[in-house]
């Protein structure tokens, strides 16, 4: 895949291939991950003749045979009629909004209870009736956790979840814990937000979807705060700008579903954007404490602690982004989970 990247690259350094422009700042071309790859571009005769040549070399050189019948193509945009012709002339099928990449579904309105189905049935089939008859408590309780770190998470982590979607979540989870099967009736001798709060507050510290699937939707808040310099980041900043406080939540899209959400929050008192603060290096011990010096015996202690550091060799660190809800900086998922509940 490295071969197939530096290959496609030259083409477009060569002015071959035409990629998608996004506001003259930033350029997508092509998308690989493992074995898959996805080409993206101008709708144009010569760019899918690069691409069927670009292949046809990469067939020949490496010894991997394309298998063009199990491509697509797909066009925004583009008429039926157009895109049923250059499916014929390439050999390939045509994909259809909305469609499944790399295990999520891409175009679908996930905003809709029945686009969650499939996480509903999974969920479903794993805290299965004959695991309530045949295991503990302790051993439903531990399935239960575990089915919480692997059904839903891929999901969650990019799309927010439906009031309607979370409720029925909650609902399997609750009725497996305490055995209930169907619609049968049975007394619970504790509150289920009782369950699912932390352990230090009586709890049994399993966490809510929704803290979940809030606290996974502001990691990718935290990635474009902090500057990964990664291209979907690239992309954000390309169409909404720099600054997410100034990000525009219409139209609709995952990014503004996202920045909406934690507007929300915000408005709920729960600031999540206000733990992520910029720790300075280059301007002096002054500057990195998180309140002035008062003067006194706190003037007298910073002049004693300048003359001490004064001899210490600092490393040229650049100044950097920490999340301020934990001792060690580093943004966990956790803390937003049992923030948020």
């Amino acid at each position: 895949m490295e071969s197939l990247h530096l290959s496609f690259a030259r083409t477009i350094e060569a002015g071959l291939f035409k990629g998608l422009n996004i506001n003259n700042s930033v350029n997508v071309s092509h998308l690989f991950y493992a074995d898959d790859a996805v080409f993206v571009g101008e709708w144009s005769d010569s760019n899918l003749s690069c691409i069927m040549n670009v292949l046809h070399c990469f067939s020949l050189t490496s010894g991997l045979k394309i298998n063009i019948q199990k491509s697509h193509l797909l066009g925004v945009g583009v008429s039926h009629s157009t895109m049923v012709a250059a499916s014929d002339s390439l050999g390939c099928s045509i994909m259809k909004l909305p469609f499944i990449y790399l295990g999520v579904p891409v175009g679908g309105n996930m905003a809709s209870i029945k686009a969650w189905d499939v996480i509903i049935g999974k969920l479903k089939s794993r805290l299965s009736k004959w695991k309530i008859n045949t295991l503990s408590i302790g051993g439903r309780f531990t399935l239960l956790k575990s089915v919480l770190g692997a059904s839903p998470i891929y999901w969650m982590s990019i799309y927010k979840v439906p009031k309607a979607v979370l409720a029925s979540m909650e609902s399997l989870r609750r009725k497996f814990f305490f055995g209930i099967l169907d619609k049968e009736k049975k007394i619970s001798w504790i509150k289920w937000s009782k369950i699912l709060s932390a352990k230090k507050h009586g709890g049994l510290g399993v966490s809510s979807y929704f803290g979940l699937n809030r606290a996974l939707l502001f990691k990718w808040v935290w990635r474009f705060i902090s500057q990964d310099g990664s291209l979907w980041a690239r992309v954000i900043s390309a169409i909404h700008g720099s600054n997410i406080q100034e990000h525009r939540l219409y139209p609709s899209s995952v990014w503004n579903s996202i920045s909406r959400e934690v507007r929300v929050l915000k408005n709920l008192g729960v600031d999540l954007i206000s733990y992520c603060v910029m720790r300075m290096f280059s301007e002096g011990l002054s500057n990195s404490l998180r309140r002035p010096v008062r003067g006194g015996v706190e003037s007298h202690q910073l002049s004693l602690l300048n003359e001490m550091v004064s001899s210490i060799s600092l490393s040229n660190s650049e100044d950097r982004w920490v999340w301020n809800l934990n001792g060690s900086g580093l943004f966990r998922v956790c803390d937003i989970r049992k923030s948020v509940g």
